[in-house]
């Protein structure tokens, strides 16, 4: 099955009450990212849970890093 651009979506969710993040990717390069950091790291980066199109993933919320771009 093939996405649109608009539906190949990543979200990343994350909450003070928790220490990991959960990182939802419906993007072939996320996914792509995501299994090689997974299968490198696999007792810090899970995978939670995949359907044909998406995949999700937990890992510690230390990890994440948000970066602001300039326009």
């Amino acid at each position: 099955m093939k996405l649109s651009r608009y539906e190949q979506e990543v979200v990343i969710k994350l909450n003070d009450d928790e220490d990991e993040a959960t990182v939802y990717t419906a993007n072939p390069v996320w996914i792509r990212k995501m299994d090689k950091l997974h299968k490198e790291f696999p007792n810090i980066i899970r995978l939670k849970s995949w359907t044909e199109v998406s995949k999700t993933y937990v890992l510690p919320q230390n990890l994440v890093r948000m970066e602001r771009q300039e326009f």
